[in-house]
This record gives C-alpha cells, structure tokens and sequence, in this order.
C-alpha cells in the first residue's frame, strides 16, 4: 500500500501541474489561515506583536523623513497604543513595548525641537503610556555619519563576495554552536518589510537528525556525510497582513543571504540547499524537524569547516549587460 502510494504521488506532484497547483492552493490556504489582518489582528500573541512592529516603525519612517510633517499620524498613534495596552495586559510588558515607548518619546522630542503644538489629549495620552516603563533604547530615531561609510569600500566588498562559493566538500573538523549562534546574531541586522523580522532559524548539529532532515531535499546527494551542521530558514506567516503572501520569502531569503556571508566572513563554508517541495512532503518535513504548520520553509543552509584546498562549481555569473536595464 505505501508502495502504491508513493508511485502516486510522484505521479500527481512530479508529472502533472496537479501537484503544482495544490501546493499553491495549500500555501494560500496557511496565509488565510494565519496571516492577519492589518484592521483587527486578535489577540493571538505573535500577530499582535508583530501588528505593533509594523506600526511602531511606520512612525519611526515619519520621524526619519527629511522634513517630518508636524502631528502626522495621530489616528495611528492612538490605535497603535490602545493595541499595546491590550497586549501588555495578556502578556505583560517586553522588548516590543519598549521599543513602542522610545518611538513616542522621540515623537514628542520632535515636536518639542520644532516648537509644533500636539493636541492636548494626544500629547497627555503619549507621555501618561511613556510613563508607565522606563526607557529602553529600542526605538526611536540613531543618528549616524557620512565617515561611518567611508570605512568601507565597494572594492574591498567585491573582493569578499567574490571568494564566497557554496562549498560541498567540507573538513571533518566540527564547528562550534556557540559560533554558530554568533552568527546568526550577526545576520539578524537585516532589513525586513515594516521591520517585523518574520523569520526563525532552526538549528540542528544532530548527525543523525541532520541525516534524515536531508533525505527530504534533493540537493545534497553526494556530499551530506560531511555536512556538519544545518540551519532550517524559515518565514512565520503570522508576521504578514492578508496582501504579503510572498514578502515572507523575500524577507526570509534576505536573511539567508546575510547568513552565509555571515558564514563566509567567520571562515566557515555553507551550502544553501531549496526546499522546493510538493506541499505534504514540505508538511512531513516539518513535522520531522519540529517546525510548527505556521511557518513556511524558505531554505536550508548546510555548514561545515574549511579544508586547507577544496574545489568549487566556477558558477560562471551573468554580464552586466544581460541583467541591467537603464531606463
């Protein structure tokens, strides 16, 4: 009977647009179900977090603007702090209502530099919500300099992109979860749509786990016995409104890329391998990995360490002239 059902499978998901067209169907489905809604995002924790980074940072452009718009976003403002009032009361204050906290107290500075006069209820409401946790320095406005950028190059930059190869011949030599955790702390300063971050990273340095966690992808053949460690990229569905069905993997594949460089820049070697799958093979997978149903699966990254000499695919990229369009 497995037998059978395998040779269908392949049959729908492998030969025909079938297989294809219930994956789409299936992923628009998980977006429905768990993406929210930018009107009322319930009270759900993850969405409602989320739901006020978005708005957080939407006021945060405001104030980042070249000429600021005196009182802008007073509707917002209020809603966003009536929302946080609302998640501070089920789960308590955290990092994200600090951030919100600074935001507005950097929204009255503003104000107050420029000598611009907020409605009193408004303004009351602003410093009353601000007063009820010290600061936290999460959010706001940092200011930066010309010479910061200075230090670098265009040509030192090109230098190191162009030495980083996907590497399927790795040392045996094992690498240390704690540097892997440095890493991916490195990689978190990546930009996201609204600032949300809607992505996890799932790590796994079980030789045994990371073994059948690859019997799922098809791109490893040949090279998984010296894979050392695997990262599982992931986009949460619950950080995107009911319009951002792809901004998951966008934002997701942003984070990857700064992952390996991240890799790259530590002198270790990664791989990215695609999790380009029928929607149950993706739905075992993840119930292999412990991945919950509400996050998508953007792309695994194998790592190992450097040996002394290794080869590479020379992966011969486009000319310029072949990818750029001047208009």
């Amino acid at each position: 009977m497995n037998w059978l059902i395998r040779k269908f499978n392949a049959a729908v998901f492998y030969r025909t647009p079938i297989g294809e067209a219930l994956s789409v169907l299936h992923s628009l489905y998980l977006h429905l179900r768990f993406s929210f809604s930018d009107r009322s995002p319930g009270s759900d924790k993850e969405k409602l977090k989320y739901y006020l980074v978005k708005h957080c940072h939407i006021v945060e452009k405001g104030l980042a603007l070249p000429q600021p718009r005196a009182g802008f976003g007073q509707p917002k403002i209020t809603n966003l702090i009536k929302k946080a009032r609302e998640y501070e009361a089920s789960y308590g204050q955290d990092e994200i209502t600090s951030m919100l906290r600074d935001m507005l107290q950097a929204y009255l500075s503003f104000h107050r530099e420029t000598q611009e006069a907020l409605p009193d209820g408004f303004e009351n409401l602003i410093r009353s919500f601000s007063a009820e946790a010290e600061p936290g320095k999460k959010g706001g406005l940092i200011v930066r300099q010309k010479k910061q950028w200075q230090a670098y190059s265009l040509e030192k930059y090109q230098e190191f992109v162009a030495c980083r190869h996907s590497v399927r011949d790795f040392d045996d030599t094992s690498v240390d979860d704690t540097r892997i955790q440095e890493i991916i702390e490195v990689s978190l300063n990546t930009p996201s749509v609204c600032n949300r971050q809607g992505w996890m990273v799932h790590y796994y340095n079980s030789k045994k786990e990371i073994n059948d966690l690859l019997s799922y992808q098809n791109g490893n053949a040949g090279f998984s016995e010296c894979i050392d460690k695997l990262l599982i990229v992931t986009g949460n569905i619950k950080a995107f409104t009911r319009h951002e069905h792809n901004q998951l993997f966008i934002d997701g594949g942003l984070l990857s890329m700064n992952i390996m460089l991240a890799l790259h820049a530590a002198g270790l070697g990664s791989c990215p391998l695609n999790t380009c799958m029928p929607f149950n093979k993706e739905s075992t997978l993840k119930n292999a990995a412990g991945i919950p149903k509400h996050e998508k699966l953007i792309m695994m990254i194998a790592i190992g360490s450097l040996k002394e000499k290794f080869s590479v695919a020379q992966s011969e990229k486009y000319k310029l002239a072949d990818v750029l369009k001047v208009h």
